[in-house]
């Protein structure tokens, strides 16, 4: 039996200057491994809360925002040029986003690593193809650079929008993703990091979520200076109660 078929000219592709945001949850492939469907649950929560927080302008509208979760990853996207009027407006969407992202991953119990870019990159009208160097040094940063949960970005962005970034002490520049927290937040975050150091038995790993602590206590630190009131610390005799618990 033979089959034949006729030749047909595919379309010429061609990619787009876009900002792109890759965020890792970590830890999820284990989860998934479970064979439950608690964490596609917490999944398809994340995304829905994260999308119903950010408000969208005329500037920016959802249309203008490509996403896309496939396993454990996210993938934000928006097409802009150098000369594009609204430029700034879609970087602080993408950077709003990627904050509520990573705030409520936490706010599931889960920690969350990854980074923004700009560059050339490509998607289909079907929602099937991504491509890229946008794509490719995003997962690069995260997984070369990133190193603790958190999200990087280079210079050349963070200079766009300064305010929204911190320089850690090893230099790179990290997304300050608690600004995007909601009201009650510093009570969760608290209860989530502390579970899930005590649920961490891998010290390399719970150095990583120390990190994060860190971070917790350093902006409420900044929000006291500040004079607000709701703020939570995680203290040393807390991370001290845990490790004593698991030498008992």
């Amino acid at each position: 039996m033979s089959r034949t078929s006729f030749a047909r000219e595919l379309a010429k592709l061609k990619s787009y200057n876009y900002f792109v945001s890759y965020i890792d949850i970590l830890g999820a492939r284990k989860l998934m491994s479970q064979n439950n469907d608690n964490f596609l649950n917490d999944l398809n929560s994340i995304y829905f809360d994260a999308i119903r927080d950010v408000e969208f302008t005329n500037a920016v509208t959802r249309k203008d925002i490509y996403i896309k979760i496939f396993s454990d990853n996210i993938l934000i996207a928006v097409q802009t040029t150098k000369n594009d009027i609204n430029r700034v407006a879609k970087l602080e969407k993408i950077i709003n986003l990627s904050g509520n992202f990573y705030n409520n991953i936490l706010r599931h119990g889960y920690l969350a690593r990854g980074a923004i870019t700009e560059g050339k990159f490509y998607k289909d009208d079907h929602d099937i193809f991504v491509y890229g160097k946008a794509l490719t040094d995003a997962v690069n940063l995260e997984e070369e650079n990133a190193i603790y949960p958190r999200i990087i970005t280079k210079k050349e962005i963070r200079d766009i929008l300064p305010q929204y970034f911190l320089e850690a002490c090893d230099g790179c520049y990290t997304l300050d993703s608690f600004l995007f927290n909601l009201i009650f937040d510093a009570d969760l975050f608290k209860l989530r990091l502390l579970e899930i150091l005590k649920n961490c038995r891998d010290q390399k790993i719970k150095q990583k979520i120390m990190w994060v602590i860190t971070y917790f206590n350093l902006y409420n630190t900044r929000q006291k200076e500040m004079g607000s009131t709701n703020i939570k610390f995680i203290t040393k005799e807390e991370i001290e109660n845990i490790y004593l618990g698991e030498s008992i």
